[in-house]
This record gives structure tokens, sequence and C-alpha cells, in this order.
């Protein structure tokens, strides 16, 4: 038996929105209504309660549902799209309030996320962190 505490998820309106953000996506290209999704997202009240990790791992959680709900086909597409949103998402929850919106801060210049590396998304990602496993 797994003694760990399911895994804290994003609320359902949360989930609802990024589904409805999705719904229709054809390209890898993040547009503006899906930033303004997940700038929502960040700024929900649960982002003080939770750790960035966990609500980092709950927001992947809920684009991997909201991709499956989407019917988006699992291939290298998604999986671009997939990670743009997660850059978008780390963009908007860690980025500069005077950020130009691509990760940029103004003043500088500099890409806030130039040399970082983020996980490619696995179907593990869902099952590792899933409340029943």
């Amino acid at each position: 038996m797994n003694s760990q505490p399911p895994r804290w998820r994003l609320p359902p309106s949360y989930q609802e929105l990024l589904r409805a953000v999705l719904g229709g996506a054809s390209n890898v290209v993040v547009s503006s209504q899906q930033r303004a999704a997940i700038r929502q997202i960040c700024s929900a009240p649960e982002r003080d309660r939770f750790a960035p990790d966990d609500f980092l791992i709950a927001f992947k959680l809920a684009i991997v549902d909201a991709a499956n709900d989407a019917r988006i086909p699992p291939g290298p597409d998604r999986n671009e799209l997939l990670a743009r949103l997660v850059t978008v998402y780390i963009e908007e929850f860690y980025g500069d309030p005077v950020a130009d919106g691509n990760g940029s801060s103004r003043e500088s210049g500099q890409n806030f996320f130039a040399g970082s590396a983020l996980p490619p998304f696995t179907s593990s990602d869902v099952s590792h962190t899933s409340p029943g496993a």
C-alpha cells in the first residue's frame, strides 16, 4: 500500500478552463486565449497554499487530462503543445510582472528561462502521480 497522500490536483473549474481552451487546438502555437487561461490559473488563491512544484505537477496533470478530453492525438505535435503550455505556465507563475508575455523581461531583454530544462511529457507523468498509483 502506498503511504503517500494523493497528489493535489487543480480544482475542477480550472481543469474545465483548460479543456475549453484546448478544445480545437490544432497547432503547437499557444494562443492568447490559452495564455490568459494559464495566467488565471497561476494567480489562483491555491498558489499560496501549495509548494510551487506541487502546483506545477497539478497543472501538468490537468493539461494532459484536457488534451485527452479534447481528443488531441498523441504524438510530437501534442508533446510540443503541452511543453509550450508548461513553458507559458512557468513564465506566468514565476515571471516578472512587467514581462512582455514571452518570458522576456522588458528591462533586461533576457529570457527568464534560458537554459532551463523541462522534462518531456510522458504517459508516466499521469500514472505515477495519480491518486490511485
